[in-house]
C-alpha cells in the first residue's frame, strides 16, 4: 500500500479525527506533526501549497481536511 501522510498538530481535533479513523481500519499512516518538525511545516506550505491541517497525502491524492467520503475515495483508489 501506498504511504500515507497525515500533516497535523496536537490541538487541531480533524487531524485527531482522521488519524482515529485510519487506525480503527487498520490503516497506518505517517504523522508530521507540524509543530514539533519544522522541516514538515515547509514541505506543507511550499511543497503542498496548503496552511491547514489535517492535510493527507494518499499517494498523489492531496486531502486538506477531514472529510470521510473522500478519504474514503482516495483509499478506495489504491485498492
Amino acid at each position: 500500500m501506498t504511504d500515507i501522510h497525515i500533516y497535523s498538530q496536537p490541538t487541531c481535533s480533524a487531524c485527531n479525527e482522521a488519524k482515529e479513523y485510519l487506525k480503527s481500519k487498520g490503516i497506518p499512516y505517517i504523522d508530521h506533526d507540524i509543530l514539533k518538525d519544522e522541516k514538515a511545516l515547509e514541505e506543507m506550505i511550499h511543497v503542498y501549497k496548503v496552511r491547514v491541517t489535517p492535510l493527507i497525502i494518499i499517494g498523489d491524492k492531496k486531502l486538506v481536511g477531514f472529510d470521510v467520503e473522500e478519504l474514503e475515495k482516495a483509499l478506495a483508489q489504491l485498492k
